[in-house]
């Protein structure tokens, strides 16, 4: 069955190289946000407060069915928190079922009781992680999730599955840098780095003010350094320049959003990227149009100087064949 997948994703990513040749779209990388449903309510993020309308199971699998017969090689699932839903397992292993490249991010929370059900469906599974323990659990506003974030981390590992953590820093947590380092190296995680945002849907709102350029230049030197001592960050080198020029981090309207990664959100709605969402009201919506038409008819992302959310800027600097992003890809996906 492996051998039937690797042959698979090996088949997509050719025709991803040709699509790239000739500058065609091709929906290669998608984002599946189950829910904006969460159980947390942390200091940065907003995603809640926008819950509402979702796609019934059937529904997610025909977005991943129509996408995957356009090109699809790499699913990602997020919410919210997407294993509020019973069904996710069931459309995360439809995903592997078509022979796709998975992962997941989750705050942990819910993930140690089912983690043998996801190490059968997953190819990663990323958490969020905000330092230590004091600091995790007052961010989160929930005692004992740091302790579910390392049991669950250490668990995934035991199934021998990939993980990877997200620190969002925020004014709460800038100092917690070499500590989640440490933990990355002791469990065996890939860390990722990234700014929090004023709105989690609208790039226009900005960064959290208090995130200014010197911070993102000392932040960028600091992980340049930790990377270069063997620790496991997860940022190819190409991301953390990014970073360090800060709060600019590039440039919207050349982005490979919309054109070979993109997101799908819990009402069949497709955007660009969950930072473009309130951009504008007519988004394409695959419920109605079909999910590849949807894709096809993605606008960019608009005018603006990029963003700083990680996986995004990885999407970005892949599909612009970047040469140490694609390494860095394959190593992390290896678990080295």
């Amino acid at each position: 069955m492996e051998a039937l997948r690797s042959l698979a994703l090996a088949r997509r990513a050719l025709r991803l190289g040709g699509a790239i040749l000739k500058k065609e779209r091709l929906p290669f990388s998608i984002t599946f946000i189950l829910t904006h449903r969460c159980n947390f309510r942390c200091d940065y993020c907003d995603i809640p407060d926008a819950a509402g309308d979702e796609m019934t199971t059937a529904e997610w699998k025909r977005a991943i069915d129509e996408l995957a017969d356009r090109g699809l090689g790499r699913a990602s699932f997020s919410g919210g928190e997407a294993l509020l839903r019973p069904d996710a397992i069931e459309i995360i292993g439809h995903a592997r079922r078509r022979g796709l490249t998975t992962s997941l991010n989750s705050n942990a929370w819910l993930a140690g009781e089912r983690m043998a059900e996801l190490a059968s469906v997953l190819d990663m599974l990323v958490v969020s992680l905000d330092g230590p323990e004091q600091v995790h659990d007052l961010v989160r506003r929930r005692r004992g999730s740091y302790a579910r974030v390392i049991a669950v981390l250490d668990a995934a590992r035991a199934h021998k599955l990939s993980t990877a953590t997200i620190t969002v820093l925020s004014p709460a947590n800038l100092d917690v840098i070499d500590e989640v380092l440490s933990l990355a190296r002791q469990h065996r995680f890939w860390a990722y780095f990234q700014p929090a945002y004023e709105d989690c849907f609208d790039h226009a709102r900005g960064l959290d003010p208090a995130l200014g350029p010197q911070i993102f230049a000392d932040l960028s030197r600091r992980l340049q350094t930790a990377r270069a001592d063997g620790f496991p960050v997860g940022a190819s080198p190409g991301y953390l320049e990014r970073l360090g020029r800060g709060p600019t981090f590039g440039d919207c309207t050349t982005c490979h959003a919309g054109r070979y990664f993109g997101s799908v959100m819990p009402d069949g709605q497709m955007v660009p990227c969950h930072l473009s969402s309130r951009s504008r009201q007519d988004w394409p919506n695959g419920r109605v149009l079909g999910f590849g038409r949807a894709f096809d008819e993605l606008p960019s992302p608009g005018v603006g100087p990029g963003c700083a959310i990680s996986p995004y800027q990885e999407s970005d600097l892949i599909f612009g064949l970047d040469v140490r992003a694609v390494a860095a890809a394959v190593h992390r996906l290896a678990g080295a």
